[in-house]
């Protein structure tokens, strides 16, 4: 079986990361040592990306291959988890109390769904 990454979704985190830095696609594409066309197809999912151009992009956006990948491959929770702890970094007390409640919410509906789909 081949397996074909999601080159769409690396895009679109490779760009949430780009823009969570406030740097433009001409800085990223001179910090990776590519060509500013080849960062806006990568970015929008119309080309393919060696894996020296991944590392080299990771390096560019502080970051690791596997938050890049995350939406590709099945196992990456420490990585989710950093993201998640991002959230609520700048979160108050009360905002970290609704989210945790709504998380829970969320966990026990989707554990009940798993449940019954299996019945």
């Amino acid at each position: 079986m081949e397996f074909m990454p999601d080159y769409e979704l690396i895009g679109r985190r490779i760009k949430e990361r780009r823009l969570a830095l406030k740097l433009t696609q001409e800085t990223l594409a001179e910090f990776a040592g590519i060509g500013i066309q080849h960062m806006s197809k990568i970015e929008n999912g119309h080309t393919k990306l060696s894996l020296p151009c991944l590392i080299a992009l990771a390096n560019a956006l502080k970051t690791t291959v596997d938050h890049l990948l995350m939406d590709s491959i099945d196992v990456s929770a420490p990585d989710i988890i950093r993201e998640a702890e991002s959230v609520f970094s700048d979160c108050t007390p009360a905002e970290i109390f609704v989210i945790t409640q709504t998380i829970n919410a969320l966990k026990q509906s989707l554990r009940t769904r798993k449940f019954s789909d299996k019945t």
